[in-house]
């Protein structure tokens, strides 16, 4: 048994279990320093001696599993092994490849990842497959062999740190290696010294210096801790645990006034302040909205911009809020608004700023007050039409000023899709290549350090202008598809999502697969847990559509060896094939590790590949936006269409006995009755406009019927699941009772419309097994006639 250094030697404890692999992984740290293309050899050979031990132990027939990727492919596939040990042997197995066949390739990065993975398959084979209690050491890297004289310990140090990393700093080395010079240690202990001892003093020290900062340099470099990065501390301020988070109508920071964007809401508040702060009269301002639409973000930057005006003004910012345990938040609101309550009105002289939920205020107006009356108020609410289907921004009247950010949006109906000047204005922020950016200069001050991450890898990707587009239109399709409202905050802290990725150690430490998962594109896609819009981002993956597209990137995969020739087919962006470029020697992978460089793969085409993304698009989302579109501009003959189309699908969801006539009775009885669908489209309410981009608009497809010669109307809002389930209908879907319960509002509906089909006057019978139809209407004389049709 060989007498190995515990303090010294990592993998000792495997010496009885498995003695074979124990004296090739002592070798491998032997020649680790001096020659790391050998040292990456005896690595592989490490892994087969596992291997066979494994085969050994569990009685597998070998004899049609010989080589190093049939054996990891057969105990993946029997579940011998988990994921974190296929990905350690296949790491090995493809540098290994390497190392052996090319003579050229002698890195030290190589070698220490690989030793790590080493670790991992030893631990993972002396837990599972023996039964010894030794203490498993804590991983250490290899330390240099100093044994060799001081200039060629030099020769090493310089060779390995221009191999680790070929930007390094040429004067830090010489600055480190010179710490301590021969003629400085020979002054120190000349007083005490002879100069023989000396001699065999300065040596010792000289190499004692040289390992310290050997060992020490690499573990910063390739396996130790990392210093703190300028950017990470930046896009660390995008995160909802950050204090620029925290939004206050009262502050308004230099960070916050730099990511500030202006919109239409903002400018519109900012006119009408301008107008009010020329009148000495009593103003109510009223904010309307919901939770997270950034209300105390437009209130804290119009207190920065105009405190002059906004001192003019008592600002309530949550009206949610009461004032003392003894009073409701109506009861608060009354008190804030005595002003403006009908006995006070005339004569009041106060200006008020009212942040409200839309909730709230339809309470407020319509509840029956204690002490004062507001019926001016809720006349000027209901005369707003801001409970209504009309798009309502800004209403004023007298001393009332009303905004709805409801009907304000952070994205745009264009005619050729949504599209968001908000959005894309953020992301510009932090990606823009301008001195007066604090992330693009956080970044550069880390580029001059030689520091770099996946996060800083991962912000030159984000740099691609259609990466941001892809990105925005995932983000519009989860507010479209999921109705989610997505805050400032919220996008600012998305972003911050898809840039840091868990390990942020410095990217030449990390495998090849490491980068594929915490690149943008894995983040961006793989990670439903961190938010809801991660979350539903992950229902829109691309991994997730069967399209001939997809299939075909599959069969090419799987059947061409040449990776090389794939990726120059898909891939234009220079970080992405930076990412992939390991893989194109040895595209050879054990089917689970074959699916996750597959996913993403597909992710990175799909946000960087105009020409594939077009082939994914969804039909259903497309058509929505392009009718939701129409609706908004009142263009008459594309609405005129959607009715027609609309009016099909009802009856295909009720049933139709002929042309005309709806089914009343249920599908299976033994005789059909129907009615004559007799109402008319409610006509469209708004303003037909040109075709442009719409910057207010409302955010469903609304539609309605009236009954013919009365003022009965129904009314119905369709959003995108609504959508899609009626379309699908329309093709032959038969709904179920399930789908009923989800389209409760709809289904209310086409009961409030059936009632006013005309089935007094007249209804149609049919007998499917006689084939026959029978009418039963009145005649002139108010008599029922019963007749064959």
């Amino acid at each position: 048994m060989h007498n190995y250094n515990k303090n010294e030697f990592l993998f000792q404890f495997l010496e009885k279990s498995i003695p074979n692999a124990t004296q090739t992984a002592y070798k491998m740290e032997q020649i680790f320093f001096a020659d790391s293309a050998s040292a990456i050899v005896k690595a592989r050979l490490f892994a087969e001696e596992i291997l066979k031990e494994v085969f050994k132990i569990e009685e597998i027939d070998t004899t049609y599993i010989s080589t190093f990727y049939d054996k990891v492919l057969y105990l993946s596939n029997n579940d011998y092994i988990v994921k974190e040990i296929q990905h350690a042997f296949d790491i090995i197995r493809r540098s290994g490849n390497k190392a052996a066949h090319d003579g050229t390739y002698d890195d030290i990065t190589a070698a220490f990842q690989l030793h790590k993975e080493m670790y991992k398959i030893a631990v993972w084979f002396y837990e599972i497959y023996t039964s010894e209690q030794e203490v498993i050491p804590s991983y250490r890297p290899p330390k240099p062999n100093v044994t060799p004289g001081i200039d060629d310990i030099k020769n090493i140090f310089k060779s390995m740190l221009e191999e680790s990393n070929s930007s390094s700093d040429n004067s830090l080395q010489e600055d480190k290696t010179n710490t301590v010079s021969h003629d400085e240690l020979v002054k120190k202990d000349e007083s005490s010294e002879t100069h023989t001892t000396q001699k065999v003093k300065v040596e010792d020290a000289q190499e004692e210096v040289i390992e310290e900062y050997l060992v020490t340099d690499i573990e910063e470099k390739v396996m130790g801790i990392d210093e703190d990065s300028s950017l990470l501390k930046e896009i660390s301020r995008l995160k909802d645990s950050a204090k620029e988070a925290i939004e206050n109508a009262n502050d308004f920071s230099g960070f916050k006034e730099y990511m500030h964007v202006d919109r239409k809401i903002q400018l519109d508040l900012e006119q009408v302040l301008q107008n009010q702060s020329q009148k000495n009269e009593a103003s109510l301002i009223l904010l309307c909205g919901s939770v997270g639409d950034g209300k105390s973000h437009l209130l804290a930057y119009m207190n920065k911009k105009y405190p002059e005006i906004m001192s003019e003004y008592f600002i309530h910012n949550d009206a949610t809020e009461s004032f003392s345990p003894e009073k409701d938040a109506l009861e608060t609101l009354e008190e804030i608004l005595s002003p403006f309550s009908d006995e006070n009105i005339d004569s009041a002289s106060q200006k008020i700023i009212l942040a409200i939920n839309l909730g709230v205020l339809h309470n407020f107006v319509n509840h029956n007050h204690k002490t004062a009356s507001f019926n001016r108020l809720r006349e000027f609410v209901e005369g707003s039409k801001l409970f209504s289907q009309n798009i309502v921004t800004n209403f004023e009247m007298n001393q009332f000023n009303l905004f709805n950010f409801t009907d304000y949006h952070p994205y745009e109906l264009t005619a050729d899709g949504p599209v968001s000047e908000f959005y894309h204005t953020l992301l510009d922020k932090v990606c823009k290549e301008e001195m007066n950016n604090p992330f693009y200069l956080a970044y550069k001050n880390d580029e001059q350090m030689k520091y770099r991450t996946m996060l800083h890898e991962n912000y030159e990707f984000l740099k691609n202008e259609f990466v941001q587009k892809q990105i925005i239109s995932l983000v519009i399709k989860s507010i479209i598809k999921k109705k989610l409202v997505i805050s400032t905050r919220t996008f600012l802290n998305f972003i911050a999502d898809i840039l840091i990725s868990e390990n942020l150690n410095k990217v030449s430490k990390l495998t090849n697969f490491e980068k594929l998962k915490n690149a943008l594109p894995s983040l961006l896609f793989d990670n439903k847990d961190r938010s809801l819009i991660l979350k539903s981002i992950n229902e829109l993956d691309p991994i997730h559509k069967r399209t001939a597209a997809t299939d075909d990137l599959i069969i090419k995969l799987n059947t061409l060896n040449d990776w090389k020739a794939i990726n120059n087919q898909y891939i234009t962006d220079p970080i992405i094939r930076n990412w992939l470029a390991p893989f194109e020697e040895s595209p050879e992978l054990v089917p689970e590790l074959f699916s996750e460089y597959f996913e993403a793969f597909i992710r990175m085409v799909y946000l960087t590949n105009s020409s594939f993304a077009e082939l994914l698009k969804e039909k259903s989302y497309e058509s929505y936006m392009n009718s939701l579109y129409y609706f908004n501009l009142s263009n008459k003959k594309m609405i005129r269409k959607f009715y027609e189309d609309f009016k099909d699908t009802i009856f295909q969801w009720k049933g139709s006995l002929k042309k005309d006539y709806i089914l009343l009775s249920h599908p299976f009885d033994k005789y059909k009755l129907g009615q004559k669908f007799s109402v008319k489209p409610v006509a469209p309410i708004l303003p037909e406009k040109d075709n442009s981009t719409l910057y207010t608009f409302k955010s469903t497809i609304s539609v309605g019927y009236k009954k013919e010669h009365s003022f009965e109307e129904a009314l119905l809002d369709i959003d995108y699941p609504l959508y899609v389930l009626l379309a699908k209908v329309a093709e032959g879907y038969r709904p179920t009772k399930a789908d009923e319960d989800e389209a409760i509002k709809f289904t209310e509906f086409l009961e409030k419309v059936m009632q006013y089909g005309n089935k007094k006057e007249e209804l149609l019978i049919n007998f499917p097994s006689e084939n026959k139809f029978y009418k039963i209407k009145r005649d002139d004389f108010d008599s029922l006639v019963f007749e064959r049709e």
